[in-house]
């Protein structure tokens, strides 16, 4: 089941993310960030940033070695961000989605914790 992280402005959520812990026993130090979301307003502010601190350092409690994600493409500003963080591309999914008839690549990336 996955962890989820909630980032409020007041008492109204204003992002979220998600911890999807890898399965088995030789998977088990893995990882997978989902549902990474902030609203447009307050891109930029470090509400993101403290958020995906915040589900780093559970994942470090719980014994995570590192963490994966998948990413659009076109998300430039995701991507960014997540390099920002010390993830880095370790692969390409051609065509992982299609929204409205147009295919669209993920981008795979990794961060190893410390």
């Amino acid at each position: 089941d996955a962890s989820r992280f909630a980032a409020f402005l007041g008492q109204d959520p204003v992002g979220i993310m998600g911890l999807l812990p890898q399965r088995g026993e030789r998977r088990s130090h893995r990882a997978t960030l989902i549902m990474a979301y902030l609203r447009q307003d307050l891109r930029g502010t470090g509400a993101a940033d403290a958020l995906l601190r915040a589900v780093m350092d559970f994942a470090t409690a719980t014994g995570r070695r590192q963490i994966e994600l998948a990413v659009n493409h076109h998300n430039t500003a995701a991507i960014r961000f997540y390099l920002r963080h010390g993830f880095v591309q370790t692969g390409r999914i051609p065509a992982a989605l299609i929204d409205t008839g147009q295919e669209m690549d993920e981008l795979l990336m990794v961060k190893r914790l410390s």
